[in-house]
């Protein structure tokens, strides 16, 4: 494995938690979007691909590796939706790839790239199935891919002191 003996760089301070999203039900008689994508992987992995595959692929794929868990792998600065995402979590379960997780936090309120990834996600998937305000005022907006299994899903958030856009990917 060429990642064997990888020298992560030290986690950050404000590296942050992975936040579970709950799978929202397409509601009846919803069809996809006309030219949805299917939503079966994230930077190039497959939902379902083993663990060490994906750090083989990470790690040839020159991805900055931030550190690893049991279940998570954490990367740093990945280019999504003309925006650098300063963290970047990998969520495995039973060993599989389930579902990737997007972040990035500011100090202070700003919108700004929670509303460009809003338009770019409407343009691509059409209108979101569920849109919700989050306990503390935030926002989520959820997507269904073509195949109505992959999923989407975009929040704004305030959490301590930092404001968080996360976006995530998966088959939930």
């Amino acid at each position: 494995h060429h990642w064997k003996g990888y020298k992560a760089p030290p986690a950050r301070p404000y590296r942050p938690k992975y936040r579970h999203i709950a799978r929202i039900a397409p509601p009846p008689h919803w069809r996809p979007y006309h030219n949805a994508p299917i939503i079966s992987g994230v930077l190039g992995l497959t939902f379902g691909t083993l663990y060490h595959a994906t750090l083989d692929y990470l790690y040839t794929q020159n991805f900055i590796i931030d550190g690893y868990t049991d279940n998570i792998v954490y990367l740093r600065n990945v280019p999504q939706y003309n925006y650098n995402w300063d963290d970047v979590m990998l969520n495995y379960v039973s060993g599989r790839l389930a579902n990737a997780q997007f972040v990035y936090s500011t100090k202070f309120y700003n919108s700004d790239r929670y509303n460009s990834v809003y338009l770019t996600l409407r343009n691509t998937y059409g209108s979101p199935i569920s849109m919700r305000t989050l306990a503390g005022g935030g926002y989520e907006c959820v997507w269904y891919g073509g195949n109505s299994k992959g999923m989407v899903t975009l929040e704004y958030y305030n959490d301590g002191d930092r404001y968080y856009t996360t976006l995530s990917f998966g088959n939930y």
